[in-house]
């Protein structure tokens, strides 16, 4: 049985990172022997929903699936009436994050859906195939599936977490085709996801645990230096993003990782996500000898008491502590800002764009908060969506709002209009680019004229896309001058955890 795995459009950019949770569901499912596609419309936004049915049905799959995301639920859902509409013999599969906190709810509200896989999808999916194909009606055994039995929706038990990743098969990265997108390094090469654990302890009241929960798993070092390699060997790729959501828990692990890093040899630079209050000075300097050339840091506020009431549990001291050890140590940081947290005020907004200006941070991203399903903020408001038609709510749940394709937030949580609050966002972006890190630096090191605009024209979407020639160099010379390549740092022991 052929499984067709789609994607959907996204209306508001062109999704850059390859769908890993895809590549994982579908090297499981050919593990035993069934035959899978994958369809990542988030290549093409403009893509039209005829269009998308015409491709995936010509490659005549016996059951589609079809990954979901809050922001894009409206999508999927009349994606999977297309497909019914046109083939309504073909089995529609929903999976990802959203259905995962509304299982049997999805199927009650969305008659063209059949099976709903919630929380980790490799087993359950390849489960429901083996089932399909040898015709069984009865799927009551299949953990983490919900699905339509003769009195209607039913849920199956949960699925355990998987205990050991090293049991699951590598994503299989040529189905996703990673060649044909656009993700690039700071000095403009390719670069390509990796995921190295699972779960997240933390309890950070706007984020969601629905996939893997609190507990953490890992991969073994000698694991993730394999799947690097055999990345390069067929792809050439020598930068990768650890999009872990935290790659930093276990700093043994970490240091062990930064010890094996150095000892290969291979001249992989990577980036990952970090908490300001897990590392030390010595750490930062271990992976930057490593290869590691960027950090990425949620900071989310410049208030202390916004921060205590998402529970963070990380103070501003930190956050300064943390940034400055990162960019001694050579390695450039990325700081994510939320605008609109609960309670958030026009002088705790005003808080948070200056700690971002101030902090030594190669980059900032500034989003409106939005309480995702599954969330503690969701949690907290949820009561209040009960006379919105779900799909109308869930159409708004998107923070990038720099694209300026959605004009009203899901619900404003903080003390400010929603028209201030949108003015913010825009307000924190420009305060970033005419008087952030970089902006001082470009101040301090660039005559006015042609170089400042070839710097500025090294960082527009297009010219990243293009990955080389001069405006590429131009920007990793620039890099050169004015940030140490990680690696200058000293190699430092490892330190119990």
């Amino acid at each position: 049985m052929h499984l067709a795995l789609v994607a959907p459009p996204w209306d508001v950019m062109v999704n850059s990172y390859p769908p890993l949770g895809l590549g994982y569901v579908a090297a499981a499912v050919k593990e035993h022997g069934h035959e899978v596609s994958i369809h990542d419309f988030g290549l093409h936004p403009e893509a039209a929903i005829k269009d998308i049915v015409s491709e995936v049905l010509a490659r005549r799959p016996g059951i589609i699936g079809i990954t979901t995301w809050t922001h894009l639920y409206h999508v999927c859902c009349e994606l999977a009436q297309a497909f019914k509409r046109a083939a309504p013999e073909i089995p529609i599969l929903l999976g990802g994050p959203h259905v995962t906190i509304f299982p049997a709810e999805t199927l009650a509200e969305e008659p063209a859906a059949d099976y709903v896989v919630f929380g980790e999808g490799e087993l359950s999916s390849r489960e429901l195939m083996d089932a399909l194909t040898r015709g069984e009606k009865d799927l009551s055994a299949i953990a983490g599936l919900a699905w339509r039995g003769e009195e209607g929706p039913r849920k199956n038990a949960d699925r355990p977490l998987t205990r050991d990743l090293g049991e699951l098969p590598l994503p299989d990265r040529e189905l996703m085709g990673i060649e044909r997108y656009p993700l690039r390094a700071w000095d403009g090469e390719p670069m390509t996801t990796m995921m190295t654990s699972r779960g997240c302890p933390y309890a950070c009241t706007y984020c969601f645990k629905g996939l893997f929960g609190r507990r953490y798993i890992t991969t073994p070092n000698e694991r993730i230096i394999a799947e690097m390699d055999a990345i390069h060997a067929r792809y050439g790729i020598t930068h990768f993003y650890f999009v872990d959501d935290l790659f930093v828990v276990n700093v043994h692990r970490l240091l062990e990782f930064t010890e094996e890093m150095s000892r290969h040899k291979a001249g992989y630079r990577w980036q990952c996500l970090a908490r300001v209050d897990r590392l030390q000075q010595e750490h930062y300097a271990a992976m930057a000898a490593a290869g590691c050339s960027k950090i990425h840091f949620g900071i989310e506020t410049g208030d202390p008491e916004v921060m205590m009431r998402v529970d963070k549990e990380a103070t501003l001291e930190e956050v300064r502590q943390s940034v400055r050890w990162c960019d001694e140590a050579g390695i450039m940081a990325k700081g994510y800002f939320m605008i609109g947290l609960p309670g958030d005020t026009e002088e705790s907004i005003q808080r948070t764009i200056d700690l971002a200006c101030e902090l030594p941070l190669h980059e900032a991203m500034f989003s409106l908060t939005t309480p995702f399903p599954g969330t503690g903020l969701w949690n907290d408001i949820k009561d209040r969506f009960e006379e919105i038609p779900r799909k109308e709510l869930f159409r708004r749940a998107s923070y990038y709002y720099g694209t300026r394709k959605v004009s009203e937030p899901m619900f404003n949580l903080s003390a400010l209009p929603t028209a201030r609050l949108i003015e913010l966002v825009d307000e924190a972006e420009y305060a970033f680019r005419t008087r952030g890190h970089r902006a001082r630096q470009i101040e301090a090191d660039l005559n006015p004229g042609m170089e400042r605009f070839l710097f500025r024209l090294t960082q527009k979407s297009w010219v990243k896309r293009l990955g080389v020639g001069p405006f590429r160099n131009f920007g990793k010379n620039w890099l050169k001058r004015r940030t140490p390549l990680a690696g200058s740092a000293p190699v430092m022991p490892p330190a119990r955890n």
